[in-house]
């Protein structure tokens, strides 16, 4: 019996904080991943590097190459979470959804593995001068 209540109350943690992980996703929250790695890039940003055009094509490059990779990441993780949550509501074994929910991680891993391989792609076409000017004014969360 109280094997069953612990288990019970496991299962509600763990949909409370998958539910609440699954709202923010369509929300601006994931955008805290992306403080340090892609606001740093944004449009304001760009011009104030007097980028000059080789450089200019080759962000864009990077960023359209990056673009559909991160596509599929974002709809791999949808298909695990949607995965995980079939699990979570079935009489799957715990470890069928403790599986589903570890293979729903390694996406969402997967996915800021890929815009952190973009940034330094795109971090790579700058001149010292412009990295330092780029991540040294107006960061938040900047440790300097």
């Amino acid at each position: 019996m109280k094997f069953n209540l612990v288990l019970a109350g496991a299962l509600v943690a763990t949909m409370m904080s998958t539910n609440a992980w699954a709202r923010s996703e369509g929300r601006d929250h994931h955008k805290n991943d992306e403080i340090a790695l892609e606001s740093h890039f944004s449009p304001k940003k760009m011009k104030e590097l007097n980028l000059t055009e080789e450089q200019k094509d080759k962000l864009k490059a990077i960023r359209e190459a990056a673009k559909a990779e991160k596509q599929k990441c974002r709809e791999d993780m949808r298909t695990a979470r949607k995965a995980f949550k079939e699990a979570l509501r079935s009489n799957a074994s715990k470890e069928a959804v403790t599986a589903a929910y570890q293979s729903m991680l390694e996406k969402k891993q997967q996915l800021s593995k890929t815009r952190l391989e973009t940034l330094l792609s795109a971090r790579d076409v700058l001149t010292e001068e412009q990295r330092a000017k780029l991540f040294s004014h107006g960061s938040k969360g900047s440790e300097e």
